[in-house]
């Protein structure tokens, strides 16, 4: 792992004693961090094509940001000789599998975020799983940003 070496020597240890200095450290207590399951998924993916990870992932950046997650939930799908059309194919319909699934099986819940909110959440819902999503470049999304 590349710069792994200098992170590995950046661990906070009390001077002249082989115990580490937890105040110093990111989590400020032991953790014990795992890798998230892609390395092993992009060796299978090259003998059964399309594969994918569904777990917790963990993270020790010195990022206290809104926007920075130490740990989280994530789908990691690996597309053997894939391109960014096929990239883009995969990841829309798995977003209308998700709210179809959504639209089938929590019916209640729907109905109460309808109500609450005053939106036609259902229509929208379907509307995006029977039209396809807009594709644009890389460039016209930093313009509408």
């Amino acid at each position: 792992m590349p710069g792994a070496k200098e992170k590995i020597s950046k661990i906070p240890v009390v001077k002249d004693q082989e115990t580490v200095d937890y105040s110093k450290d990111f989590f400020r207590k032991p953790a014990f961090l795992t890798c998230s399951g892609q390395l092993n998924v992009e060796t299978y993916c090259c003998a059964l094509s399309n594969t994918y990870t569904f777990g917790p992932s963990f993270r020790a950046e010195n990022s206290h940001t809104t926007r920075h997650l130490s740990e989280f939930w994530l789908v990691e799908p690996e597309i053997a000789f894939g391109d960014l059309f096929d990239d883009m194919d995969l990841g829309e319909a798995y977003i209308k599998f998700v709210f179809g699934y959504v639209l089938q099986n929590n019916e209640p819940d729907l109905a109460f975020l309808e109500q609450r909110n005053k939106q036609p959440l259902r229509e929208y819902l379907k509307s995006l799983i029977t039209e396809p999503f807009e594709r644009i470049t890389y460039g016209d999304a930093v313009k509408i940003l």
